[in-house]
């Protein structure tokens, strides 16, 4: 997700070309279905203050919560939805801003989107959040997590992937785990299908988008298209659905259709030594596919 910083007279002439509402925080609206509406700091919108001196070691206090994170539990219930309209957020780094982050949240129906200055672990809102304005029949945690949001005040880390969201007393408001599966992004080779090596003359290329949710490639003989499914019930789950592919008969469509019948399977995927290797694997932790990282050039190379 692209960072975008907006000053206030932006957000003040998109606001009025989209017919957008903008409230307070405890009802915070912008009228807008889709677009993810970001807004900057108070400080630098509100009024021109003079910028405090940052120490050398200012970044590190954000560091451990930059990324995308889905929410796994609210109040300490468990959130077990999982597809599009899962809870999550995003944090990001703001440009000149060492001490404070972007923060980007998803409630299952409307995005919300505010800043928090970071000191130790210490979160206060910098401004107004803003959201979308969505009517969803299906978001079961939209509300809990809006009262969640307002009233956030720290975090602790629980492990390498897991923080939590806490009120001034200390209490967890939300649980959060990190979503694993950015380097997954890009083109493919598949090296083994369930632990076989793929025949040097059968070339099974693929192009994997975990943002857009896609997947489209070569499975050996015919082309594929489908979509991608993340699972953040999981750090690293992942689902491939809707796979279709063209109808064409090769001499060894046996390894496609072993290709295709193992990506069905696939639960999780992991890096492998190296950001160029992965390994997917079905719901037991079983390997199903190894893959190694290829260029555009050599995608095209069919």
């Amino acid at each position: 997700m692209k960072s975008v910083s907006l000053f206030a007279t932006a957000l003040t002439v998109a606001t009025l070309m989209s017919g957008c509402s903008i409230f307070q925080k405890t009802g915070t609206t912008v009228n807008d279905e889709k677009a993810q509406v970001k807004t900057t700091p108070a400080n630098q919108t509100d009024k021109q203050t003079s910028k405090p001196a940052v120490s050398p070691s200012s970044e590190t206090q954000i560091a451990p919560l930059l990324g995308s994170w889905a929410v796994t539990s609210i109040n300490g219930e468990k959130v077990v939805v999982n597809g599009e309209n899962h809870p999550k957020f995003t944090f990001e780094a703001i440009p000149d801003a060492k001490t404070a982050i972007l923060v980007i949240a998803f409630n299952g129906c409307n995005y919300l989107n505010g800043s928090w200055e970071v000191s130790g672990n210490k979160l206060k809102p910098n401004g107004n959040f803003i959201s979308t304005l969505k009517a969803c029949p299906d978001a079961p945690y939209e509300f809990a997590l809006n009262e969640a949001l307002n009233i956030v005040a720290s975090y602790n880390v629980i492990d390498d992937n897991s923080i939590s969201l806490n009120s001034d007393s200390g209490r967890t408001l939300m649980t959060l785990r990190k979503r694993n599966l950015s380097f997954l992004n890009g083109a493919w080779q598949v090296t083994t299908i369930q632990g076989t090596p793929v025949p040097a003359s059968t070339a099974i290329k693929i192009v994997i988008d975990v943002d857009e949710c896609k997947i489209h490639g070569n499975a050996g003989c015919n082309i594929l298209n489908g979509s991608v499914v993340v699972n953040l019930d999981k750090g690293d789950g992942i689902e491939f659905k809707d796979l279709a592919t063209t109808r064409m008969m090769c001499p060894d469509i046996a390894t496609e259709q072993s290709f295709l019948l193992a990506l069905e399977q696939v639960a999780t995927c992991v890096e492998g030594a190296s950001s160029d290797q992965a390994t997917m694997k079905g719901a037991e932790g079983q390997p199903l596919l190894t893959l190694i990282r290829i260029s555009p050039d050599q995608l095209e190379n069919q």
